[in-house]
């Protein structure tokens, strides 16, 4: 999609993948709502380039329909809607020691906040028809591509995220909507927490958040028939589309996409 001139809201904007992300895309000419479970540093991104910010918890389903309609009243609408806020809590490897209240507070977040973000945006998007071209995007992982061993409840939200962005993209293209999901390697953010020696002494390398920014920004600006790629991004390389292999037989019938109801 066409970027300058237009609305974008990123979710965990405060720091990290989201504030290398809004940064870049009001470089691009965009106008940008950023949010973010701390309210101070998302205003502070905001300021960088004359944004909109302020806080937002994206486990709140009221507050992320909150954040969409302050937007829209602000800015316009949201023609992107970049939802990329995330956590990781104490590494879940031992399953059989795992703490409940942070399972659902990692799910809440990681997972929750995706689904909440593309019903608020593609709600938003609806009421504010005429242009042609809009788009959701979402951060996932490697871990929601591959199992994760250190963490599976965090592999548990990535993946999750993968395969509802994956499943929507369908029912949205013939709206003009694109869906993508970006799935970043090791990266420098909140979510590597102090972990960064550890991960270099044993030779694995740390990619900036500049650098996912950079697979966001050819994710938003894809043509419409790339709708539901994964691109990935690893450190060294140009952002790929991951390339599932296909599940063929008489279940699929079933598998077609849905148009949106009309009410009577």
């Amino acid at each position: 999609m066409e970027l300058n001139g237009r609305v974008a809201l990123v979710t965990g904007g405060g720091s990290g993948i989201g504030r290398a992300s809004a940064q870049l895309f009001a470089a691009e000419g965009m106008r940008v709502c950023v949010v973010d479970i701390d309210g101070g540093a998302a205003h502070e991104v905001a300021q960088s380039f004359d944004g909109l910010g302020f806080a937002c918890d994206v486990s709140d389903p009221a507050q992320v329909e909150a954040s969409f309609a302050r937007c829209t009243a602000e800015l316009g609408g949201v023609d992107l809607a970049f939802l990329n806020a995330g956590i990781t809590i104490h590494w879940s490897g031992d399953i059989g020691s795992l703490d409940l209240g942070q399972y659902r507070r990692s799910v809440g977040v990681n997972l929750d906040g995706v689904v909440y973000g593309a019903v608020a945006a593609v709600k938003t998007m609806r009421s504010h028809g005429g242009a042609t071209e809009r788009a959701i995007l979402a951060t996932a992982s490697l871990a929601g591509l591959t199992p994760w061993h250190p963490d599976p409840v965090y592999s548990l939200g990535k993946h999750g995220v993968v395969g509802f962005m994956r499943s929507i993209a369908p029912n949205l293209a013939h709206e003009g909507i694109a869906v993508h999901t970006i799935c970043p390697g090791i990266t420098e953010t909140g979510v590597l927490g102090d972990r960064r020696k550890l991960v270099e002494r044993i030779g694995v390398p740390v990619m900036e958040p500049e650098t996912i920014a950079d697979a966001v920004l050819t994710a938003a600006t894809a043509p419409p028939e790339t709708t539901g790629s994964c691109w990935v991004a690893q450190h060294g390389k140009a952002a790929w589309p991951m390339a599932f292999t296909a599940v063929t037989g008489a279940d699929l019938r079933l598998n077609v996409p849905v148009t949106p109801r009309t009410e009577i």
